[in-house]
């Protein structure tokens, strides 16, 4: 059983890292700024602002620098906490930075299949119960950059949209290639 340190350490950065992560990712596909998720996201994580004041947005204000500057500390953070907690040696440096950007990577992969998932779910859910809220429209708006370009390459089938599946397959070989990457770089350096 794990000790009661490392599951209030893991709470805690898991909640950092999922706060900071959203406000990334929707600052990236330009979710609307008024929604009032995004306005709890944003006052939920101030320390963004703070590392905003050295590290600026680029690509006309999508890309935030300093959310991203903020995940890694805190995925290397997670890393090592992790490692000391339960008494294992602390990764090598290059262990430490493979470690954290495969699983910011993987991660982010995760996310958008989540967000795929519930985009479907979600659109049936609208057609049968008319209900809108604040949170469905920010899952659309997250779905969206990630379906648009499948919508273009797929011919138009009137109401039944095959984008989700394609999205989904290519997530998926992103995924499968990513783990083949991984172990590649982890034989070449020896581990």
């Amino acid at each position: 059983m794990e000790p009661l340190s490392s599951v209030l350490f893991n709470l805690v950065i898991n909640i950092a890292t999922l706060l900071i992560f959203l406000r990334f990712i929707m600052q990236l596909a330009a979710v609307d700024y008024f929604n009032p998720v995004v306005q709890a996201t944003i006052k939920a994580t101030p320390m963004v602002d703070m590392f905003s004041r050295i590290l600026p947005t680029v690509a006309n204000g999508r890309l935030n620098l300093a959310a991203l500057v903020l995940l890694v500390l805190l995925k290397l953070l997670d890393l090592m906490g992790n490692a000391y907690l339960n008494g294992l040696p602390a990764p090598l440096p290059v262990e430490l930075l493979m470690a954290t950007f495969l699983s910011l990577i993987q991660g982010l992969l995760r996310f958008c299949r989540y967000i795929i998932f519930g985009s479907i779910i979600l659109s049936w859910v609208t057609v049968f119960t008319n209900a809108r809220s604040p949170f469905i429209d920010v899952i659309w708006q997250l779905a969206e950059p990630l379906l648009a370009p499948f919508r273009r390459i797929l011919p138009n089938t009137g109401p039944l949209d095959f984008s989700p599946i394609v999205a989904l397959l290519a997530i998926y070989i992103a995924e499968q290639l990513m783990a083949q990457a991984a172990m590649v770089l982890l034989a070449s350096i020896g581990y």
